[in-house]
């Protein structure tokens, strides 16, 4: 099965692709960053999909759009949120999206909901966890951050960027063996088990 990733964020994207990873999910995956590209990749793609979508795509005016494409190409759909707003993620499964995941969602959830709605299965979000994780995750990044160093700053607004380490380490003119003892301070310090869970926490900086 084909799974498009369909974010208007590279490096959430990104993220999303390395959870699936981390998943052990293999799959060709397809990254594009507007509901007109998504439509031209289904276009191309002939059999069972599956689609990762962010709520707020470009280019994405109605769920219910959304809940079309299932209908015409017989599509999985993930939608991926970082609203906090639990009324848009009840109609979301209403009109028929298959699972809503919170963008805040511990790298273990996501991974879960990646793979249950991948094998036809729906995923429902817990909203009081959801929320509580969207306002504790916000308040805990923002003390963290003010921990790093100059470099180890410099190195996460790149990741930031959606650079890999040998791109970062090209660009900050130092090792690439330098640029990953970087990002282990870096997780440390904001304590991220991976490289994976910083890149989701950072779209909510």
């Amino acid at each position: 099965m084909r799974i498009i990733i369909a974010d208007s964020s590279p490096l959430y994207a990104q993220g999303v692709k390395l959870a699936l990873g981390s998943e052990g999910i293999t799959a060709n995956t397809l990254m594009v960053d507007s509901y007109q590209a998504l439509e031209k990749a289904l276009e191309r793609i002939h059999g069972k999909v599956m689609i990762v979508v962010d709520s707020r795509l470009n280019g994405l005016s109605e769920l219910e759009h959304l809940a079309g494409l299932k209908l015409v190409r017989e599509a999985n759909i993930l939608m991926m949120t970082d609203s906090t707003d639990v009324a848009l993620m009840r109609r979301a499964r209403m009109t028929g999206i298959d699972g809503v995941v919170a963008k805040t969602a511990p790298l273990s959830e996501l991974g879960e909901a990646l793979r249950e709605v991948l094998a036809g299965g729906t995923w429902r979000f817990n909203e009081r966890v959801s929320l509580d994780q969207w306002g504790a995750q916000k308040t805990r990044l923002g003390y963290a951050l003010c921990r790093l160093s100059n470099q180890e700053n410099k190195v996460l607004n790149l990741v930031k960027c959606g650079l890999r380490n040998k791109q970062i380490a090209d660009r900050m003119s130092l090792t690439e063996h330098t640029v990953k003892t970087h990002m282990s301070s870096i997780l440390r310090k904001l304590e991220m088990e991976n490289r994976t869970q910083l890149v989701v926490a950072l779209q909510q900086i």
